[in-house]
């Protein structure tokens, strides 16, 4: 797998934090099981919060989670992707976003 694909969304109380891990088992319920897909886990802080993934085609995965995944997360993100030889994100979602990066 060559990229890291990350959702990133807002969140500072603990009840984001649950949605969080919440959303990251539905990830590896309902992407993971092509094994195209691992869900790499997530970080929490700074009014951030992050879920990383590596895939071999960011666009193609994030497509399968905005069609597939119902969740209320998935109504507050953005998204950025990264290969993973290297440490600048290229923005992916909203497709209106320009810079993509993680605090």
């Amino acid at each position: 797998m060559k990229f890291q694909l990350v959702l990133q969304f807002n969140g500072a109380v603990i009840s984001d934090y649950d949605s969080l891990v919440d959303l990251e088992s539905v990830l590896i319920d309902q992407i993971q099981v092509d094994g195209k897909t691992i869900v790499d886990g997530h970080d929490f802080g700074s009014s951030e919060m992050n879920l990383f993934m590596t895939v071999d085609d960011p666009a193609k995965v994030l497509s399968q989670i905005r069609t597939q995944i119902e969740h209320p997360l998935m109504n507050r993100f953005k998204a950025g992707y990264r290969p993973v030889s290297e440490d600048g994100f290229h923005a992916i979602w909203p497709e209106s976003l320009h810079e993509f990066s993680i605090k």
